[in-house]
């Protein structure tokens, strides 16, 4: 039994060895981009600030990419993503027994482009959109608390969902 047990691991070992990845999945950007700019995300919705919590969290999950260099200047770089954020909304989805609203939704939007600097080719464009949910506090200073989470928590999916896309070529 344990000769089966050895070979087996062996087995596991050496086909995980041998390179095999997903159909369509890559390790680098679009254009085969190595080191990468990000711009300041533009806003185009009414919501103050969020440009900058969806911006931070692009730049924090790309950087954690080993084979991608992130630099300030964009000159200095082989791509440049920017995009905006086109929409976001925040509303009512569920009330309690006394008709008040009970929990909230916040949706967001983001279209972006990777471009090669240069020549300004596009080298791919998509949007992405997440929502989250939070239960609603009769405190506002809780309330806007919470809304500000979901905020966080959305960017932080989006900057997700943008990698994803850009590595596996959607």
């Amino acid at each position: 039994m344990s000769r089966f047990i050895v070979s087996l691991i062996l087995a596991v070992l050496l086909l995980s060895a041998c390179g095999y990845r997903l159909q369509g999945r890559s390790d680098s950007l679009p254009g085969d981009v190595r080191s990468l700019h990000v711009e300041l995300f533009r806003n185009d919705t009414y919501e103050p600030l969020i440009e900058n919590s969806v911006t931070n969290e692009v730049v924090e999950r790309f950087a954690r990419h080993d084979r991608l260099e992130l630099v300030e200047e964009p000159s200095r770089a082989e791509g440049i993503l920017g995009g905006r954020i086109v929409k976001y909304s925040n509303r009512a989805i569920s009330y309690d027994r006394d008709d008040d609203i009970a929990e909230k939704r916040s949706q967001m939007t983001v279209e972006a482009v990777l471009r090669r600097v240069g020549n300004g080719e596009v080298l791919w464009k998509g949007t992405v959109v997440w929502q989250e949910d939070y239960s609603v506090n009769i405190d506002k200073v809780v309330q806007d608390d919470r809304e500000q989470a979901a905020i966080q928590v959305i960017s932080q999916r989006l900057a997700d969902e943008l990698f994803s896309h850009m590595i596996d070529k959607f």
